[in-house]
């Protein structure tokens, strides 16, 4: 964003100005018939009175590749108000003191560039307001082209600088304003927060204290609107990198991660051992296997409990159901999200299916990234992502036939066509190169899950119909954010489905049995 308004900030030279291309553009209006009064050394023809044979008083100086200039004259040069056009299409309109821009004019440029204000000697100097080709606009005072003393800068995604430049720089203090609401007056480096600052968000959460490369760092308090899920209304001490430094969560990692090395094998063979045989009454059992994914943020694992207590009450999966979760609170009681034990659950649970009837029922929710993984994270733990085709591996090597698969996650729809064949559907909550919406640690869902398990699901005749009405919700809410936060070009996740033609029949023959 600055460099390209710096670059646009670039000296143009009177000399400059009048070096014309040979390959011009059409005057600007069509030359007088009669005779020029002078013509000049590199070829140009004067109309307009002559004082001493040099050019003086208003007249027109104009040149076969469409350059012109237009208006007064003193002793030859330029002077006074007048119009200058070169042939490539730079353009200035204002005043000239011998020869030069000198006094207040615009000055645009073919790229779109616009500048209008004070000029001296040929430059910006003064107060005035640039505007680059891509939209980025300066308004304040200029020096030698470029921004220097007190203005305000406005960027391509409508963040507002407002403070004092030194040589197109802001430096010291100053305040920002962004399009979602955001406000900060404090130091800064290198256009991000540094130092000593304030920020209050669109809602209303209030940071004061220390901040390093955009992120809160070192001593500060973030006070909170809203009281939290647990009624804190503030958090204060030491920050680092946007996080609180908390001795007590640090505590709890240590012990989580000594704890998962020593339980974790026998917490998952124990949630293994456990899932019921399969219901003999029913042609079609429905089985359900749940992910959260990073647990760094709790809403997935609010996500996975939820489905389950849904599925076991409405699709009658108790018994059958299984969740594997990465959360700071959970290490000592469920089996952890990682490779290996979604490849063990998935060969569990087909060892207990019907693979020519039952119906495995997917859920995973997380992170995704723009290669198509999906993040498995246990705080204080580096563990694995999960890539959709090996997903896709540990699938074909359970024997399942059957599949439901939802995906909430960022980039999810790439995992579609590893997933994809007549007896599965795939529904995932954002286009294979768009962001879901809705990550955040004291959120109950996503805007996906919400949309789908909670709104649509308990409504709809099917897995597919939910889906339907599920894109409708989060498109509308999308809208709704993105138009309080004035970014009505933001892109929507719009989330994706495909269905094979024989699960669709599967599906239908399972919900046409007696519950």
């Amino acid at each position: 964003m600055t460099a390209t308004l710096r670059a646009s900030l670039r000296p143009y030279t009177l000399a400059g100005l009048l070096a014309f291309a040979a390959l011009g553009m059409p005057p600007l209006c069509a030359a007088p018939a009669k005779a020029p009064a002078a013509e000049t050394a590199d070829g140009g023809r004067y109309f307009g009175p002559l004082v001493a044979g040099k050019m003086h008083g208003q007249g027109r100086l104009e040149y076969a590749s469409g350059a012109f200039y237009e208006g007064g004259f003193a002793r030859g040069v330029f002077s006074g108000q007048g119009t200058l056009r070169q042939a490539s299409g730079v353009e200035y309109t204002g005043a000239f003191r011998q020869g030069a821009f000198d006094g207040i004019g615009r000055y645009t440029s073919p790229k779109g560039e616009i500048y209008a204000g004070d000029f001296v000697k040929g430059s910006f100097e003064g107060q005035g307001r640039f505007q680059g080709a891509d939209g980025a606009t300066f308004e304040g005072h200029f020096k030698h082209w470029r921004p220097h003393g007190a203005g305000k800068l406005t960027d391509t995604d409508g963040t507002v600088f407002e403070g004092d430049f030194v040589q197109g720089q802001l430096q010291g203090k100053a305040k920002v304003s962004t399009s979602d609401g955001i406000h900060y007056e404090g130091e800064l480096k290198d256009w991000k927060f540094e130092g000593e600052g304030v920020l209050r968000t669109a809602d209303g959460d209030e940071y004061r204290g220390s901040f390093k490369n955009g992120q809160f760092d070192g001593k500060g308090v973030l006070r909170y609107a809203v009281a939290q899920a647990d009624g804190r209304r503030e958090d204060s001490g030491n920050w680092t990198e946007g996080q609180l430094d908390d001795p007590a969560l640090d505590k709890l990692t240590r012990d989580n991660i000594e704890l998962a090395l020593y339980n974790q094998r026998t917490l998952l063979d124990g949630a293994l051992a456990r899932i019921a045989p399969r219901d003999a009454a029913k042609k079609i059992n429905l089985y359900l296997l749940g992910v959260a994914g990073d647990g760094a943020q709790e809403v997935f694992h609010r996500e996975t409990a939820f489905v389950q207590r849904q599925f076991d009450r409405d699709y009658g999966t108790v018994g059958r159901s299984l969740m594997l979760v990465n959360s700071r609170n959970t290490v000592a009681q469920q089996p952890m999200a990682t490779r290996t034990s979604i490849a063990a659950s998935l060969d569990a649970l087909g060892a207990k299916m019907d693979k020519r009837n039952d119906i495995l029922f997917l859920f995973l929710t997380s992170h995704g990234s723009p290669e198509h993984e999906l993040a498995l994270a246990q705080n204080g733990m580096d563990l694995h992502s999960l890539p959709a085709q090996e997903l896709a591996t540990m699938l074909k090597h359970s024997g399942i036939r059957w599949k439901v698969i939802v995906i909430s996650a960022c980039y999810a729809g790439g995992f579609i066509d590893a997933l994809k064949d007549d007896q599965t559907l795939v529904i995932t909550a954002a286009r294979s190169d768009r962001t879901s919406f809705g990550c955040d640690d004291q959120s109950d869902f996503t805007y996906f899950s919400e949309a789908y398990f909670k709104e649509a699901l308990p409504k709809s005749a099917g897995f597919a119909e939910a889906f339907d009405q599920a894109r409708v919700l989060v498109q509308a809410r999308e809208a709704a954010d993105f138009r309080e936060g004035g970014m009505e070009a933001e892109e929507h996740s719009e989330p994706q489905m495909f269905q094979g033609k024989a699960i669709a029949a599967q599906l239908k023959a399972w919900r046409a049995q007696p519950r």
